[in-house]
């Protein structure tokens, strides 16, 4: 029993570690590192692998997967930078961003929306049978992290797209935002879905033609791991 924990974790690790690299590659290749002006990649295929792991292992693995992953995103992103980004809101705001702010942030903008990818851990192997299992799967894991980023984008960066819009910025944030007449609720959920769209039909078209193959993987050299 413990061979096979062990056995998971491993592969759990080495699979973010995956996701990790692909996220660099990604972010280094002019084209595909395109991404929303306040954050969001369009072709987010770096959650690929945290979404194998839920198949092949379920939930708990999935879930931790997309934790460590979710830890990964926000250090590179905010751990040097956390300071500028407070001054600079504080700055378009006049109010201070409390330590209250800052847990939200971590909250809606990392830990939910990317562990949330470990839910297909919910199906396990199931979802590899038919294509619309697949497509269930990916769907739910995004609407999860559209909820949780939309929230986000209410409450924590609402006065970046009212300091863009007002001081002329012609982006598609901006343009998002005069398209739903300023409404921060629709335009946040606008926002937040253009990106997780691209990067989920991305994702299910890679898991659908290589189902199969990911299937036969999975039976022939884990399958001695499942509880």
């Amino acid at each position: 029993m413990k061979n096979k924990e062990l056995t998971k974790l491993i592969v759990t690790a080495i699979l973010v570690a995956v996701s990790i690299v692909l996220d660099v590659i990604v972010s280094s290749i002019p084209g595909l590192n395109l991404s929303m002006p306040f954050g969001g990649k369009f072709f987010g295929i770096s959650i690929l692998p945290l979404i194998i792991i839920g198949l092949m292992f379920g939930l708990k693995y999935g879930l931790l997967g997309g934790f460590t992953y979710a830890i990964y995103n926000f250090s590179f992103d905010y751990l040097i930078y956390l300071s500028t980004l407070k001054a600079t809101l504080e700055s378009w705001t006049g109010t201070p961003w409390t330590f209250w702010h800052i847990m939200a942030l971590i909250f809606f903008d990392y830990l939910i929306p990317f562990t949330a990818y470990g839910l297909v851990g919910i199906f396990k192997k199931d979802n590899l049978n038919t294509i619309s299992n697949i497509v269930k799967a990916v769907l739910l894991v995004s609407i999860v992290r559209l909820i949780s980023s939309s929230i986000g984008g209410v409450l924590l960066w609402s006065s970046s797209i009212k300091y863009a819009a007002s001081s002329g910025e012609n982006n598609i944030a901006t343009k998002i935002f005069s398209f739903v007449n300023n409404n921060l609720v629709l335009y946040s959920v606008l926002y937040n879905l253009t990106y997780i769209l691209t990067s989920a039909i991305l994702v299910t078209v890679i898991l659908v033609l290589s189902r199969k193959n990911l299937k036969l993987i999975m039976d022939q050299s884990f399958s001695s791991t499942d509880q």
